[in-house]
């Protein structure tokens, strides 16, 4: 009795899993189509050419020359690990992996990929390490190996370019102030070591820091082509004598912690006819500052200047007779003016003026 009166439940409930079977395999064939859809999808960043998304990621880093890390969230590397399509891109676009940043800590084969992929662009390098981590040395014979595609390169470090035999072929290594072609920005803190290797004819920008004077004066000697010149923390050596210094070009001349206000000569060891920025230390400008600072404009002949800082103590300094003996210059009294930025800090000048 029971079994028969249970037949009809059991035909129901396999009528029932007919009935979702059939929906089970038609939402099978409806989600096969949805995927079939989004495979077919392209998405708008993805349809980009490639010459676009080369761009967007060459504006995701620093600005050029400025080095990004070799490593980490703002690394070009990290551009890489998108997607395979934009990984594609990314390492096909030499000018993500132009701007090198060197340190003792680097390995040497990172800076070797960089190199690799970043084509025949020109180079900005950033070097830095000290007496207790140098840069290894096969880091450094990469890097010289492409010597001749240098255009700006910072060394904050106990650096030389001497590498270990056998590192870099012989008609690959570079040669003193010859084979450095494409180099027009140099920022040294190392120059005393160094000073024999660069071209300083063709530099167009030189930063220079805890240099010897002599060392800098005979360097500069033959830097007549610079147009900004950035000296910081010049030393002196005793009974140094030095001799003129003619540096036609040059428009900036910023002078940082100097010693040079020790010397009698001061301002006047140089001539720069077409200066427009100047910043200088107060006691750069001797026991006398206007008869020292109305000296070196009349012995440069620099009819363009625009701009003068005084940094520093300037106790001595009478601000209201510069500006009256010098009405077409504007001068500010203990600011810093940097022409590595973009932006001038002249409302700030103007209002360190107006107030003082």
């Amino acid at each position: 009795m029971d079994t028969i009166r249970s037949r009809p439940m059991r035909e129901a409930k396999r009528a029932r899993m007919a009935e979702i079977d059939a929906q089970i395999h038609r939402l099978q064939t409806e989600r096969g189509l949805h995927e079939q859809k989004l495979a077919e999808y392209a998405y708008p960043v993805l349809s980009l050419p490639n010459e676009i998304v080369s761009e967007i990621l060459i504006q995701s880093l620093p600005s050029y020359p400025a080095c990004p890390p070799l490593k980490g969230p703002s690394s070009p590397t990290s551009l890489t690990h998108i997607c395979r399509q934009w990984r594609d891109i990314a390492l096909a676009t030499p000018q993500l992996w132009r701007a090198i940043p060197l340190r003792a800590s680097s390995d040497d084969k990172t800076p070797r990929d960089w190199l690799e992929r970043s084509g025949s662009c020109p180079l900005s390098i950033k070097m830095e390490s000290d007496e207790q981590a140098r840069l290894h040395p096969q880091t450094l014979a990469a890097i010289l190996l492409h010597h001749e595609r240098w255009e700006r390169a910072h060394a904050a470090c106990e650096f030389t370019l001497q590498v270990p035999n056998g590192l870099i072929p012989r008609t690959k290594r570079p040669r003193a102030h010859a084979d450095f072609p494409r180099l027009r920005t140099l920022s040294l803190d190392c120059l005393d070591d160094l000073a024999y290797w660069f071209p300083w004819t063709q530099l167009t920008s030189l930063t220079l820091t805890n240099p010897s004077s002599a060392t800098y004066f005979s360097t500069l000697q033959g830097a007549v082509n610079l147009v900004h010149l950035k000296t910081i923390d010049c030393y002196q050596e005793p009974h140094a004598q030095l001799t003129d210094v003619t540096l036609p070009r040059l428009e900036t001349f910023i002078m940082v912690d100097t010693e040079f206000g020790y010397f009698e000569q001061g301002l006047g060891v140089f001539i720069l006819p077409s200066l427009r920025t100047l910043q200088v230390p107060a006691a750069f400008l001797g026991n006398n500052p206007l008869d020292t600072f109305a000296s070196f404009v009349a012995k440069s002949g620099c009819t363009q200047l625009q701009k003068v800082l005084i940094t520093g103590e300037y106790g001595e300094i009478s601000k209201p007779m510069f500006r009256s003996r010098f009405p077409g210059i504007i001068f500010a009294f203990n600011s810093r003016y940097d022409w590595h930025k973009r932006r001038d800090r002249d409302e700030e000048d103007s209002s360190d003026s107006e107030s003082e």
